[in-house]
């Protein structure tokens, strides 16, 4: 239980957080956390790659599947944001939350 609060907590710290009710599941952020923590290992490596002077076609290749890894990552994110603060925008009719995701996604998508 202790962790559920530690997660919570830390998700709502960030700058312009939002100030529902809900909470975020604990484990979907710790997965997603993780999974940063693989895509910012995979890129330092891809950093030393072009360091080293390896093939810039590797390099690349490598940068893509970072790209794939990031993007899959935000997928989760949206997921977890609409099960918890969309579903709760809406029963709160938050015209303001609903709108502030449709700029995130179209960020997101860009």
């Amino acid at each position: 239980m202790e962790n559920k609060d530690k997660n919570t907590a830390s998700v709502s710290r960030q700058p312009d957080a939002h100030n529902h009710s809900h909470t975020h599941d604990p484990e979907e952020i710790r997965a997603i956390t993780n999974r940063l923590s693989r895509s910012i290992g995979h890129l330092e490596s891809v950093k030393r790659m072009l360091q080293d002077g390896q093939d810039c076609s590797d390099v690349l290749i490598q940068l893509a599947a970072v790209k794939a890894e990031l993007n899959n990552t935000g997928k989760l994110l949206l997921k977890e944001h609409m099960e918890h603060c969309i579903v709760e925008a809406v029963r709160e009719n938050d015209a303001a939350s609903i709108e502030k995701m449709n700029d995130a996604i179209d960020r997101f998508m860009k």
